[in-house]
């Protein structure tokens, strides 16, 4: 990663041996801004094996008295998705805007050596209530334009049934059903904001982590043919929570009720094992609308980031 010396400071590249202080650091801003977190030392040691950061030269951590302050991931899929999108944590601190600044510099500063090309993107989240980092990366360039959401359901009561629509056959998934599965991402995803189709061994890659669970993923099938697909992991699991990863249905087979199965479907599952309540990921701004439907089955707004993007190149 490109980022000079700070004085009085250490800077070097991250790897599996930060994890557990790449895990407090991020727990902590997460406790800061939402009053809660689950982030756990399976989903980091999960998330810095990611293909995209190339190792560890994707990677950026800022040390103070030996303590990690500040971290950047940058993960470069400009090949697939035009972007190199960027994690950035920095710790409450006298010098924190110094250090997200220099952060900042540094991930264009290595975007720039990725060759990018006319159209290809930084990106970068920041938390929920962060108007401190917020205005750093704003006046870095960076226009505001999604909100993502962590949705989640606690299990206080009876949960709904989940009722497998008419003409449905389900089951979990086996190890040959992948080029299916790939088939119904691409496609169930494609009117999902910025998608880029990917190859099956990418996205093998993107799902096969420490954190994978393959009885947790649900497939439902119309006749022979797969039309959607529910990917969970064991993300929070160490919390006692589940995680849906992925929910996928093709454009043909929605407005059926398979969303609302494998949803609930995931929720007595979680609830079998013991687990307290079921949480995922969405895009608030999707105009698919998947953020009602995930209220609409009792899901609630627990966590909330704002998406920002530059030209690249």
């Amino acid at each position: 990663m490109f980022v000079n010396r700070l004085p009085g400071l250490r800077v070097g590249e991250l790897s599996r041996a930060n994890a557990g202080e790449l895990v407090q650091l991020v727990a902590d801003m997460e406790s800061r801004f939402f009053g809660q977190s689950q982030t756990n030392l399976p989903e980091i040691l999960g998330t810095l094996a990611a293909p995209e950061l190339h190792g560890t030269r994707g990677t950026a951590g800022v040390w103070q008295d030996g303590r990690l302050v500040a971290a950047l991931l940058a993960y470069d899929d400009l090949e697939h998705q035009q972007s190199l999108a960027l994690d950035l944590f920095a710790a409450p601190g006298p010098r924190r805007l110094e250090i997200g600044r220099r952060l900042l510099a540094g991930a264009r500063e290595y975007g720039a050596s990725l060759r990018p090309r006319s159209g290809d993107w930084l990106k970068v989240e920041t938390f929920g209530g962060d108007d401190e980092l917020a205005v750093e990366v704003a006046d870095d360039g960076y226009v505001q334009h999604r909100v993502y959401l962590r949705m989640r359901l606690d299990f206080d009561g009876d949960l709904e049934p989940a009722v497998l629509p008419d003409g449905l056959t389900t089951r979990v998934m086996v190890d040959a059903d992948w080029p299916a599965i790939h088939a119904v991402v691409m496609a169930g995803f494609s009117d999902h904001y910025d998608f880029h189709p990917r190859p099956l061994e990418m996205l093998k890659q993107q799902y096969d982590t420490e954190t994978t669970d393959y009885s947790r993923w649900q497939l439902v099938f119309d006749g022979g043919e797969l039309a959607g697909v529910g990917i969970g992991s064991n993300r929070y699991a160490e919390c006692g929570l589940g995680y849906v990863d992925s929910l996928v249905v093709l454009r043909e087979a929605r407005g059926r009720g398979i969303a609302t199965f494998l949803l609930r479907g995931a929720f007595a599952a979680d609830r079998a094992r013991g687990l307290r309540g079921t949480a995922l990921h969405c895009d608030a701004t999707n105009p698919t609308g998947a953020a009602r439907l995930y209220e609409a089955v009792g899901m609630r707004r627990d966590q909330h980031y704002d998406a920002w993007r530059a030209r690249l190149a």
